[in-house]
């Protein structure tokens, strides 16, 4: 497995997006002397555990096109020296800053990088949102020029209502888009209803488009797992943080993940109490609550957020819940009706599949009965 190492290069951003994790921005920077040791260290561990699939590194910020000048000194290191380790470069911006020169850098180099856009719909939207209009973005460059690129819709919960709309009205501009609720938001009860209406809209519309594809969720979710019958405590920890996915601060410190970093926490000295935690033991990422919830192999959680907001990794945002509970009811719903079009020619993986989605949608029904029965 490809490892991901997200690379900070600056602290500072042009927008002031409402959503925004980092809450401690700074005129911090990157040096290009600290991103070569750090692509340097990951490199080297490649090669040490012959890792095939080599190195993802995320040139992230911040906003990291202000550090331009430096991912041109340092792609060009990269491609000229480190040649026996696969290498794949990211680079996730808002747009704001793509001016001629850096359109046309990325032009010549459009076969080695990936760029990623920030974009959360209609003007309207990405005006309230990050306070920048999505029309104004570079985006029909992107789509033309560039072969590796993808839209990334953030959905806040002021944007929710209509979120379907806004990214069909993407898929129907034929653009390469993901979308995702944003994470740390305030969800008030009755959003996740909400929110499962718009995955309905979104599911019948990706049934209907068969060549459109679709958001992540429904793209790449399994419930295969449902079937093994594990116990709970394996699913503490729902990401690769710290093994598969790492991150370096501006000053080249290693931390777990980019949500860890103090410009995200606030918190200078938090690698001390990090290098306290065993990683390994997902039963440590999970509390005595959710350890016995019904849903709790469905439900993805973000450990760094929940150090930063409730101050213990194990301690999950209940507001959450119906989020994840909307997500799993509406995509394993889904998954049945995709599979079941096609019952006849079905191959031995994908009846696993359908029956894992069945199991899915059932463990969804009865869990919802007692999460929304009306309060004693």
């Amino acid at each position: 497995m490809q490892k991901m190492c997200f690379v900070m290069l600056t602290y500072s951003c042009n927008l002031n997006c409402i959503y925004c994790y980092q809450k401690y921005k700074t005129s911090q920077r990157m040096t290009l002397e600290t991103a070569k040791s750090v692509v340097t260290r990951e490199v080297q561990l490649a090669r040490e555990s012959n890792n095939k699939d080599g190195v993802r590194f995320d040139l992230f910020g911040g906003e990291p096109l202000l550090q331009f000048d430096l991912i041109k000194e340092l792609c060009a290191w990269i491609w000229e020296t480190i040649t026996d380790v696969k290498v794949d470069i990211f680079i996730t911006t808002n747009g704001t800053l793509l001016d001629d020169e850096k359109k046309a850098w990325f032009n010549t180099h459009k076969e080695r990088i990936n760029l990623i856009m920030s974009v959360d719909g209609k003007d309207d939207v990405q005006v309230g949102n990050r306070g920048c209009q999505s029309s104004e973005l570079p985006i029909r460059w992107m789509i033309d020029t560039l072969p590796n690129y993808l839209l990334s819709m953030t959905v806040s919960r002021k944007a929710l209502a209509n979120f379907a709309d806004e990214l069909i009205y993407f898929h129907e501009h034929n653009y390469r888009i993901d979308a995702k609720p944003a994470q740390g938001e305030d969800w008030q009860p009755g959003d996740g209803k909400v929110y499962e209406n718009q995955l309905y809209k979104l599911a019948d519309y990706y049934l209907a488009h068969p060549e459109v594809t679709p958001m992540y969720i429904f793209k790449e979710t399994s419930y295969v797992h449902l079937l093994n019958n594990e116990p709970n405590e394996k699913y503490g920890k729902t990401c690769g943080v710290a093994e598969e996915l790492v991150a370096y601060d501006v000053e080249g410190r290693l931390f777990p993940c980019h949500h860890f970093l103090p410009n995200v926490n606030g918190k200078t000295d938090i690698l001390d109490y990090l290098n306290t935690l065993d990683f390994t033991d997902s039963s440590k990422f999970v509390d005595e609550e959710c350890m016995k919830c019904e849903i709790l192999k469905l439900c993805r959680t973000c450990s760094a957020r929940n150090f930063n907001e409730r101050g213990d990794v194990s301690r999950r945002d209940k507001r959450t819940c119906q989020i994840m509970l909307a997500e799993a009811k509406v995509v394993s719903q889904f998954q049945i009706r995709k599979y079941m079009q096609n019952k006849d020619n079905l191959s031995a993986h994908d009846l696993l599949k359908l029956k894992a989605a069945i199991k899915c949608h059932q463990i969804c029904a009865d869990f919802e009965k007692k999460f929304y029965a009306p309060k004693q």
